[in-house]
């Protein structure tokens, strides 16, 4: 396992705690209306800023754990 797969993991749990924090308390208002723009069943998924924050830090933890890596080591 690599350096940069070991840091994707650590940013995506970081955002899975952050996430179910936000989804298990009341927190601050969302910046998107979620419940406007999407089906029920996604708005959900997203109450409050804390949430948006976590799902966002889950994507972006992937993307370091699936970037191709160099086979030039």
């Amino acid at each position: 396992m690599t350096k940069t797969t070991i840091v994707g993991w650590t940013i995506f749990l970081f955002g899975c705690a952050f996430w179910l924090y936000g989804y298990l308390v009341a927190g601050h208002p969302s910046l998107i209306d979620w419940h406007a723009h999407t089906p029920w069943w996604i708005a959900d998924y997203l109450p409050n800023l804390e949430s948006e924050i976590g799902m966002l830090l889950c994507i972006a933890g992937m993307v370091p754990m699936y970037w191709p890596t160099s086979e030039n080591k």
